[in-house]
């Protein structure tokens, strides 16, 4: 182009041209852009934005662009050559492509002769130096060391030195490996022709003390009828359910470890076998139904369409998500699964992906000999690379998973498909058909996704019947994608993010908050480190790819968003639903709820048991509110909401007022008939009146301000004022005369002046921990009932040092209640517990009267009133932590539980027994009765540690 005509008239100056790279779509690995304009070629990388530059001349019309792929790169060193030369031959370079062998080349070098110059101490040094470098790099020392320390300064151990001396023992194992011979499998037990021996056909053996969620389903007595006829049932391609549930019988399990135990042995397992598998998938996806889905709700969609995901980057700056992977499962229409196909169809489904117009290579494990093009399994050194970067597929290893038969004749037609996409490979006949990986540093989660559709659409373009048909991947209308395990039906797809989220971490319970945004992090394998959280999608049974996709990258963002609000000192919980903002629900807070009564068939709440029973108290109540507005919205929300409605043992009815007991008094009828507290006779037993042998007991108490909203409809100035009067009773010398106290409002809350920021959020992290302080609401029950609104203003807890009855007592305020108090007393006195909590809660109440007016709410027929409907009545509840290690062994032990009216869980090698709510009965009552209940246990415990039978005992009350 012409310059300006501030130029010299009568020349014409031509600028450089600039040829610059745009966008990039299907590159392959390994490739750079060779582009020739005139006579000038110049080279780069190929990727977008590379901007080649080509000196002024001619201007041809047209320039040529070559696509050159690298594919192969080593470092050859010139150690030993001497100065009248040398050769060096046969030079292995290392291929970049890891289905390749090396290539083998030979170079001659020699030196040129120098000006003799007299050797300086500095050039003796040099020359030193430099001979060490080339000793270094013609051993292969130097990448090895360079390795050791680059992991040590990652790592920084405080061991140095064990550190060093593990990594050299790790690597001389790698050498010897690799030096070892092909592995023989066929002798080894479950990875031969057959599986694990075991259980092979009904009936059953003694499964009483089997701990599988499947053995559960099988002992229930909702099966019981059907079991006879389940066992004599066939699919089409010859799978029963005795080679469903072989590895739930054939491995007990612990009691503490919850594992499905059951595999499906080709897709029409699922509704063949429908009566067990559906109890089976609601027992590990909370409010699926036990009878599967309805067919009133239609078939499950199937939906991966990539332009319905959204565009929203979970994190802008790069900051934050340190590295992302996506896993899908997929199965072969008309094939039995990996746990039940025969050899045959293995090496099938191993031709489908060798066939698949799919651009990369197919890895076959080693010593596999079911693919013509690698008739011995990949090569030595393919298998180390592959083991290095994490994508080689390894023999099971578990007894489950042998005795299911998923090791049956390995490694044959099993395999690594390496696609040419960075990242992306293919897992063939493991647990499933086909396992789609995609993976990559950073949060391109939208481009990821793209790589990983179109590896599954090559492959299932590539299922071909005899025909010529495509068969596609297996699905079912009623739960989406079918794979082996029943823990991974629907959408099939897994997503994982690394975040660096270290300011969170600090603040809160990361593994609880991701429990509220619908996301698994599990504290044991998921925190790295205290930085790095590994976070996964929760279950997808009954969502397509596209919600689970779009639910992720909306949960992610925000865990991203509430870090960058951390750094800047600001309250994470202004962006939080539920707590900063309306938590989603199907029922309006204000105003009358539709005439259409929301979907409850999932639902497993008491409330919506109720009116599926009676669903005319729907139509009676769904206009109606009390005087201060207060409709049946907000009260029967944690009841029907799609999440929150999932907990089996929640009420899912709450309160905003005293008055919503008249105005919608038969919903909380309803729910007391279900609470009925009844123990039966217990057989006669002998005990003393001596202490309870328990590591510790606890006695809680909820009360609420009469005349005052509560939690879930009350205003901020409300709330503010409910703190303010309980924390200036607290205060005075009537409430606590004999111990001192302190209130600790949560972090961020700005409603109590002499703290206006609220305590640390690092010292309110340790005293949860302790359990004197109570974290932010995580369940969708607790945020749909609004006991999230405004968090955490004007809610905190007050602490008493040197508590009643020596034992520890804290008083919460404004958590779900106005007032939570809660003591705990090391070992078994539960009745002094008990008795000085509510001479506590006397004194609190007094006191409220002489400056409020009135005390605590209570209800003729209800009695002590409570946000959740559960805990009315007595609105208390006893708990002890009892060591009876050989009774909770017994599966007998949680239905005795429940014929108690006691709530059991395990934690610091005790049992935690708590009181069932009992609306019926009196605190007084309450208390009798768990004692007793609690004697009847330890007396059991008694009897077995003694070796005396207790089945007795056991039939007497119906349990055996």
């Amino acid at each position: 182009r012409k310059l300006p005509l501030s130029q010299p008239v009568g020349f014409i100056v031509t600028d450089a041209m600039d040829i610059k790279v745009l966008e990039v779509e299907d590159q392959p690995a390994h490739t750079f852009l060779s582009i020739r304009y005139g006579e000038t070629r110049k080279q780069g990388p190929c990727r977008a934005n590379e901007t080649f530059t080509f000196p002024a001349g001619q201007q041809p019309k047209a320039f040529t662009v070559d696509v050159l792929r690298k594919v192969a790169s080593t470092q050859v060193s010139l150690a030993g050559i001497t100065a009248v030369g040398g050769s060096l031959n046969n030079v292995e370079i290392q291929s970049l492509d890891i289905g390749d062998a090396p290539m083998k080349a030979s170079f001659a070098a020699s030196w040129r002769s120098m000006e003799p110059e007299e050797k300086t101490a500095a050039s003796r040094g040099r020359n030193a130096a430099e001979r060490a470098r080339q000793y270094m790099e013609s051993s292969g020392i130097q990448p090895f060391l360079q390795e050791m320390f680059t992991q040590l300064l990652e790592r920084k151990p405080r061991d140095y030195l064990d550190f060093m001396a593990d990594f050299i023992e790790q690597k001389r194992e790698e050498v010897e490996h690799l030096d070892a011979g092909d592995i023989d499998f066929s002798s080894e037990p479950g990875l031969g022709d057959e599986a694990l021996p075991g259980f092979v056909d009904f009936p059953l053996p003694d499964i009483s003390k089997h701990n599988s969620l499947a053995m559960a389903v099988l002992r229930s007595p909702e099966l019981s009828d059907a079991l006879p006829r389940l066992a004599t049932l066939r699919t089409s391609m010859d799978v029963t359910l005795a080679r469903c549930i072989k590895a739930a019988v054939d491995c007990p399990g612990h009691p503490l470890v919850k594992v499905a135990g059951a595999y499906a042995g080709d897709a029409e397992s699922y509704e063949v076998f429908k009566e067990f598998f559906d109890p089976l998938i609601a027992a590990m996806n909370p409010g699926y139904p036990k009878q599967g889905r309805p067919s009133a709700a239609g078939p499950v969609p199937l939906d991966s369409d990539l332009s319905k995901i959204s565009d929203d980057a979970v994190d802008s700056s790069g900051c934050y998500v340190v590295f992302t992977s996506l896993e899908a499962r997929r199965n072969v229409t008309g094939f039995k699964m990996p746990m039940c196909c025969s050899q045959t169809e293995r090496r099938d489904v191993e031709r489908i992906v060798s066939n698949a117009k799919l651009r990369g290579t197919y890895l076959p494990l080693r010593s596999s000999k079911s693919c013509p093009a690698l008739p011995i399994g990949m090569a030595a050194y393919q298998e180390e690379r592959l083991r290095k970067v994490g994508m080689l597929l390894t023999e099971p290893d578990s007894k489950i998973k042998l005795a299911a038969g998923f090791g049956r004749h390995w490694p044959d037609a099993r395999g690594v498909f390496v696609c040419d996409s960075p990242g992306t490979y293919i897992w063939v006949n493991e647990e499933d058909h086909f396992r789609f990986f995609a993976r990559q540093e950073g949060c391109e989660l939208k481009h990821l996704y793209e790589r990983l559709v179109k590896a599954m659409n090559s492959v299932a373009d590539a299922t071909q019947t005899a025909d010529g048909e495509r068969c596609g991947f297996a699905s079912s209308p009623r739960h989406g994608w079918v794979t082996s395990d029943p823990s991974r039906l629907g959408a099939a797809l897994r997503v994982t993010m690394t975040l660096r989220i270290p300011r969170l971490a600090n603040a809160v319970d990361v593994v609880s908050l991701c429990q509220s945004l619908n996301l698994e992090c599990d504290s044991s394998t998921s925190a790295i480190s205290g930085n790095l959280w590994q976070i996964h999608s929760s279950a997808a049974v009954g969502l397509t790819e596209v919600e689970l996709m779009n639910s992720w990258i909306k949960a992610c963002s925000l865990l991203v968003n509430l870090e960058q609000r951390l750094e800047k000192g600001q309250s994470m919980f202004e962006v939080l639903p539920g707590m900063g903002l309306d938590y989603p629900g199907q029922l309006p807070l204000l105003g009358a709820c539709p005439e259409e009564m929301p979907d409850i068939s999932s639902c497993c709440s008491l409330v919506a048991t109720c009116l599926r029973s009676s669903p005319e108290l729907y139509a009676a109540h769904r206009s109606l509110s009390t005087s201060t507005g207060i409709g049946l919205g907000p009260c029967l929300r944690p009841g029907v909401d799609r999440e929150a409605g999932k907990q089996r043992t929640a009420s899912g009815l709450v309160a905003g007022d005293e008055e919503c007991l008249e105005t919608f008094r038969p919903l909380f009828l309803c729910i007391h008939e279900q609470l009925e507290n009844v123990v039966p006779e217990l057989p006669a037993f002998s005990h003393d009146n001596s202490e309870m042998p328990c590591k510790w007991v606890k006695v809680e108490m909820r009360r609420n301000l009469a005349g005052a909203r509560f939690a879930p409809s009350c205003s901020k100035e409300e709330r503010r004022e409910v703190e303010r009067l309980l924390v200036s009773c607290l205060q005075t010398q009537e409430v606590v005369a004999t111990v001192r106290g302190q209130y600790y409002p949560l972090a961020f809350s700005t409603s109590y002046a002499p703290m206006p920021n609220g305590m640390d959020p690092q010292e309110e992290r340790t005293l949860v921990e302790l359990g004197q302080v109570f974290g932010f609401p995580r369940s969708p029950a607790e945020l749909s009932a609004g006991i999230g609104r405004d968090w955490p203003d004007a809610r905190g807890a007050f602490i008493l040092e040197g508590a009643e009855s020596d034992g520890q007592t804290v008083l919460w305020i404004n958590q779900a209640d106005h007032l939570r108090l809660r003591c705990f007393v090391a070992g078994g006195q539960m009745e002094l517990a008990y008795d000085a909590l509510q001479g506590l809660a006397d004194r609190i109440e007094k006191a409220v009267k002489d400056s409020h007016g009135t005390g605590f709410a209570r209800h003729t027929d209800f009695g002590y009133l409570t946000t959740d409907s559960l805990h009315m009545g007595a609105g208390v509840q006893f708990t002890a932590a009892v060591p009876l290690r050989h009774l909770h062994s017994r599966p007998e032990f949680r239905p005795l539980c429940a014929l108690l009216n006691l709530v059991e869980s395990y934690r610091d090698g005790c049992t935690e027994l708590s009181s069932y709510p009992a609306p019926n009965l009196s605190s007084e009552e309450l208390l009798r009765q768990t004692l007793q209940s609690l004697r009847f246990l330890v007396s059991l415990e008694k009897k077995l540690v003694d070796d005396v039978a207790i089945e007795e005992d056991l039939q007497a009350l119906g349990i055996i």
